[in-house]
């Protein structure tokens, strides 16, 4: 939801008045986050707003909760999608979730697989995904997975072709112990099922990765253990950041096993 201040005011009081809520359920709306003062974040109850002030309100999350939205402006949304949610191409698509909140013209930029956890970028407008679909190559991803065995390197750079194209990744061990490693990746290509690839072909498969990898008796889980942590990328002279932090299922595996 989008506001503009028409005078001088305090933002709790400002929200309070055009949600229709207690001062304490806005306090509570603002302290996680989920109010942008000219597309900044304001975690201040009291900050005082000014004439012509653009005031984003986050709203709610998907009740299922499939996805959580962490950043919106007036061109995109940007959620960290949980698993067991295809990006689109399905009636129960997270694509569909998030046009039922903010209509039709919203459209995904890009996929990440159904049991792969983490960023999704949507455009508002088709202009604005015409716009972006043509400096795409030039947004930074990164993620990071759990992969069966302990690593050998600290960095790889990783150039080997997926499906007949062209595929570059860039690999860095965070860690490693009882017999897996914790990576951060950088993709510079967006080939379907890259990482998995890439990894894989290095000796490291994915952890719950059963397609490209393995299954190791003593460790079970439900899925592939890789998430999409950040995207950066400028769009019209702004800098647009989003990090999804990482999915419980992923942290547990990372106090257990000491990585």
């Amino acid at each position: 939801m989008q506001f503009f201040a028409d005078q001088q005011c305090k933002l709790i009081d400002f929200l309070a008045s055009k949600l229709s809520l207690s001062k304490n359920k806005v306090k509570s709306i603002i302290d996680k986050k989920k109010v942008f003062v000219n597309d900044k974040i304001v975690w201040i109850a009291s900050y005082t707003l000014k004439p012509n002030d653009k005031i984003f309100v986050l709203p709610e999350n998907d009740q299922n909760k499939t996805f959580e939205i962490i950043f919106e402006d007036q061109n995109f949304i940007i959620v960290n999608k949980g698993c067991n949610l295809v990006v689109n191409e399905s009636f129960d698509s997270l694509e569909n979730k998030v046009r039922k909140m903010y209509g039709n013209d919203v459209m995904a930029l890009h996929r990440i697989d159904k049991d792969t956890t983490g960023v999704v970028v949507f455009a508002k407008n088709m202009q604005v995904f015409e716009k972006m679909k043509k400096q795409w190559d030039k947004v930074e991803k990164t993620y990071y997975c759990i992969s069966i065995g302990e690593a050998n390197f600290w960095f790889k750079e990783i150039d080997y072709p997926v499906f007949n194209k062209t595929a570059l990744s860039t690999v860095v061990l965070v860690s490693k112990n009882n017999g897996l490693s914790l990576f951060k990746v950088r993709t510079f290509t967006g080939r379907k099922h890259q990482i998995r690839i890439h990894l894989s072909k290095m000796g490291y498969p994915i952890l719950g990765d059963y397609v490209y990898g393995r299954k190791i008796n003593n460790i079970k889980v439900p899925r592939q253990m890789l998430h999409a942590y950040k995207i950066e990328f400028n769009f019209e002279g702004k800098k647009i950041f989003a990090v999804a932090q990482l999915p419980d299922d992923m942290k547990k595996i990372i106090k257990k096993y000491g990585l």
